[in-house]
C-alpha cells in the first residue's frame, strides 16, 4: 500500500480487540511466462488468504510460520507489515505447536525447517477432501 494510505494507520498499533477470526496468511501466487512469438513477459499473480485457524491440524505448519514471525529478518517483517497481528498470532501458534508436539503429529526432536513434501503437509489431501464435502 502506497506511504499515507487510510489503511496504514490499522497497521500502527496491536488492537486489543483484535481476534483470530481477523488474521488471516496471505500469500501470493506468481506466474511468468515467456510468449513465444514476441518474446515479451507477462507476469500475473493472484492473492490467496488463509484463515490463521485452517494451521491448527496441519503438521508442521505452526511451528513454520512461528519461525518466520519470530526469527524473520527484521526488514523483511517489516516490509510485510506482521507486527499488527504478532499479539494475537504467536500466542496461538505456540499453543497448536504444544498440542501437535503432545499429539505426535511431527517426528521427536524435529528441526523446524521447510517441509520434505513441501508445498504439503501430511494429510493434506484427507483435509482437503472433507472441506470440499467429498
Amino acid at each position: 500500500m502506497p506511504p499515507g494510505d487510510p489503511h496504514e494507520a490499522h497497521r500502527a498499533a496491536q488492537s486489543p480487540s483484535l481476534t483470530l477470526d481477523d488474521v488471516n496468511l496471505r500469500v501470493d501466487w506468481q506466474t511468468l511466462r515467456r510468449l513465444p512469438l514476441s518474446g515479451a513477459v507477462v507476469f500475473n499473480f493472484k492473492a490467496l488468504f488463509t484463515p490463521i485457524q485452517e494451521f491448527r491440524d496441519e503438521p508442521g505448519v505452526p511451528q513454520l510460520v512461528l519461525k518466520v514471525l519470530k526469527e524473520g529478518k527484521k526488514s523483511l517483517m517489516e516490509y510485510k507489515n506482521t507486527w499488527h497481528v504478532e499479539h494475537v498470532a504467536i500466542p496461538a501458534l505456540e499453543e497448536w505447536s504444544k498440542e501437535q508436539a503432545e499429539e505426535g503429529l511431527m517426528p521427536e526432536g524435529w528441526e523446524v525447517s521447510t517441509l520434505a513434501e513441501s508445498p504439503w503437509f501430511r494429510g493434506w489431501r484427507e483435509k482437503w477432501h472433507r472441506q470440499q464435502g467429498f
